[in-house]
């Protein structure tokens, strides 16, 4: 890891604990939730509820394999679960690889608060921040361009994005890549490639 040994300030009664045991049935329906299409296939409710496992289970090993030193975290709002936060936080750069908020939560400003309580942390340690998100039915770009993200890389069926604290190299590179409304133009700026990864 990044040497980062704190936590994350968060605002409006919002905070981060790490998963337990007991969460796993939240966790689950959250993973459900994301992806309602899987209950498209044919089969009856008991196999539907097999064929989600299987995926949340898979999702779950990939992400161990890929981001080893990921960090699995519950948002929570007032003591009340509302989200999951996935982040590696790696010596060259922090992961965000999966951010998930329950949609009865939704539009209410949490997802937000918790990329910018991670970025305040991330520019104590002068870490850039790198993330993917969908590219069609997601509002995930714009927000995240709200918050100094760029998209850096487009390789369907995701939106490469980073965001850099001012002090760190990379920070005048990404400040000059424009917020445009067309980014499937495409482009990848030299010394710039984020990873692919889950959405967030």
């Amino acid at each position: 890891m990044a040497g980062f040994a704190g936590s994350f300030a968060l605002p409006g009664n919002l905070s981060l604990r790490f998963v337990t045991p007991s969460d796993e049935t939240f966790l689950l329906e959250l993973f459900i939730e994301a992806r309602p299409w899987l209950s498209w296939a044919e089969g009856d409710r008991d196999f539907l509820r097999s064929l989600y496992e299987q995926q949340y289970k898979a999702m779950r090993a990939g992400q161990e394999a890929i981001y080893p030193e990921h960090v699995d975290l519950v948002i929570e709002k007032s003591g009340d679960r509302v989200g999951r936060l996935v982040i590696d936080l790696g010596r060259s750069d922090w992961r965000v690889s999966e951010l998930q908020i329950l949609a009865r939560a939704r539009d209410k400003g949490i997802g937000s608060d918790v990329l910018r309580g991670i970025q305040a942390a991330a520019a104590n340690m002068l870490a850039p921040i790198t993330l993917s998100t969908p590219i069609v039915g997601s509002h995930g770009r714009q927000v995240y361009e709200r918050l100094g993200f760029r998209v850096t890389a487009v390789d369907p069926p995701h939106f490469h994005m980073a965001w850099a604290p001012a002090g760190h190299p990379l920070h005048a590179a990404l400040s000059a890549i424009p917020v445009t409304a067309d980014p499937l133009a495409g482009f990848a700026p030299p010394g710039m490639h984020a990873s692919p990864g889950a959405a967030a």
